[in-house]
């Protein structure tokens, strides 16, 4: 192998590993069920921070945008932005598991 692998030669490597120890039949199978963890990985990142959030306000995203309008201070800026990308992120990896799943299970 190269000294300076792919990400793709990476998870084949790694994928071709698992079915050498029969831990999966084939490398397809190992590498979706790499995505698919990934992925799982994410949306508990996300949701994590979300929750952060809203322990740390004690509401919300909506409520909070409400509360904010007209008065936030710099630090509620920051964490309303944070808070807004966290869900988009969250919203754009759980379409994508759905996709993997779907896909998966055809």
């Amino acid at each position: 192998m190269p000294s300076n692998p792919s990400p793709t030669e990476i998870l084949h490597t790694v994928a071709g590993s698992l079915v050498a120890t029969q831990r999966y039949a084939t490398i397809d199978a190992a590498l979706r069920d790499l995505a698919i963890s990934a992925v799982r990985g994410k949306t508990l990142y996300y949701r994590q921070r979300i929750r952060r959030l809203e322990r740390k306000y004690a509401t919300d995203f909506d409520t909070f945008s409400e509360r904010l309008q007209g008065r936030a201070t710099p630090a509620e800026e920051d964490d309303w932005f944070a808070w807004r990308s966290a869900r988009r992120m969250l919203a754009d990896w759980q379409q994508t598991y759905r996709e993997l799943s779907d896909e998966r299970s055809r």
